[in-house]
């Protein structure tokens, strides 16, 4: 099979043949000497391509990662947007995995901590954060487990600072549902939200007195 072309693109070079289009580096064209008009195996073509991909994905996948952590789940899917090839993008996350570089029990952890800590949600809206992110039931449940308290404990301040200018009047019902609401859609439950109104109308009289 005769290479009709050989075309630097911007990380890989395109070799044309009259049956298929490969993307080969620039380190392996050099090594096994290949150039427009020569000959070559179409099977050697087919490796060298197969080989240049995965050696980019590998690389873009570390790039990622230099950037912030991933899930498995997560990294399989940003790698897919590029390289579209299923294969090929849970071979590079079964590597990663296999080298710790990748772990979703400690992404899980740290994603509960930040959607807990510093997000301010509850434990409901945590959880359907994590599993979108593709993480395990178990492993979200379990890294969840230890912040329920403190989901608990973020309530009054989260009442404080979202909606402290609209809860200004204990009879106002219709404000109290509206908040309860919007508490909700954080993922903290209906009786926790509740009496933290209760609570947060009482101490306001307490002030008052």
């Amino acid at each position: 099979m005769q290479i009709l072309e050989v075309q630097k693109q911007r990380s890989y070079f395109e070799v044309k043949t009259e049956a298929a289009v490969y993307e080969i580096d620039g380190s392996l064209l050099r090594e096994y000497h290949l150039e427009a008009g020569c000959d070559a195996d179409e099977a050697l073509l087919q490796s060298l391509h197969d080989r240049s991909r995965e050696k980019r994905a590998y690389q873009r996948a570390c790039y990622l990662l230099d950037e912030r952590d991933y899930s498995y789940v997560m990294l399989y899917r940003k790698l897919n947007q590029t390289y579209r090839d299923k294969a090929l993008c849970r071979k590079i996350c079964d590597r990663l995995a296999q080298s710790g570089l990748i772990d979703d029990r400690r992404y899980a952890e740290k994603c509960a901590e930040y959607l807990v800590e510093r997000k301010k949600y509850g434990i409901y809206r945590a959880k359907q954060e994590m599993l979108h992110r593709g993480l395990d039931k178990t492993l979200v449940e379990n890294a969840l487990a230890d912040l329920e308290e403190q989901a608990e404990e973020n309530i009054p301040a989260v009442l404080e600072k979202k909606y402290g200018r609209i809860l200004t009047d204990p009879k106002d019902f219709k404000t109290r549902e509206k908040v309860i609401a919007g508490m909700a859609r954080l993922g903290y439950n209906f009786r926790s939200v509740k009496d933290a109104i209760e609570d947060y109308f009482a101490d306001w009289d307490e002030d008052e007195e």
